[in-house]
């Protein structure tokens, strides 16, 4: 027969490990709580940064065709320079120069600029029109810099064009 004394000593020993292992699950619970729900907001945050980021991709995919349009249309562009380039446009637009005069040429970052002052007398409105569209979607990449026009005092129909262009090359 086990005495009364340590019958109780026996049950208060289970009963204490028996809390230890409740108080024990108690405090993993909660950790595990805690330590899940900030993984949440991170998840959370994380699928914001993805989403910004996709966005981001595709502006920057949307640039990237842009700027490959743009080299691809400088290597193509077989023009000797900004005259034989201008002279080219009036040509198919039969269009006369009073006056090409090549100017300066220099470097901008890995570019070269050379640029030319056109003259057109007595033209009308929509040829200036044609031209500056030529100009503008030419298969070498031109820039207009500088443009003005005047009537002309014998035939108000008639314009003169003065325009400085630039034609950009590797």
């Amino acid at each position: 027969m086990i005495p009364a004394s340590v019958k109780q000593i026996i049950l208060d020993k289970s009963l204490l490990v028996l809390s230890f292992f409740i108080a024990s699950a108690l405090i993993f619970a909660i950790t595990i709580f805690v330590y899940t729900g900030n993984y949440a907001d991170e998840n959370n945050s994380l699928k914001t940064q993805i989403s910004s980021i996709s966005d981001q991709a595709e502006t920057v995919m949307a640039l990237k065709k842009t700027v490959d349009a743009k080299e691809k249309k400088i290597k193509s562009g077989k023009s000797r320079g900004a005259v034989s380039a201008l002279e080219r446009i009036l040509d198919k637009l039969g269009l006369k120069a009073a006056a090409i005069k090549p100017l300066d040429k220099k470097k901008v970052n890995n570019f070269m600029e050379e640029k030319a002052d056109l003259e057109i007398e007595n033209t009308d409105l929509n040829s200036i029109v044609n031209l500056l569209y030529k100009i503008e979607n030419s298969p070498v990449p031109m820039k207009i810099t500088t443009a003005a026009v005047k009537t002309s005092f014998e035939d108000p129909e008639k314009f003169t064009l003065k325009m400085s262009v630039s034609l950009l090359s590797k």
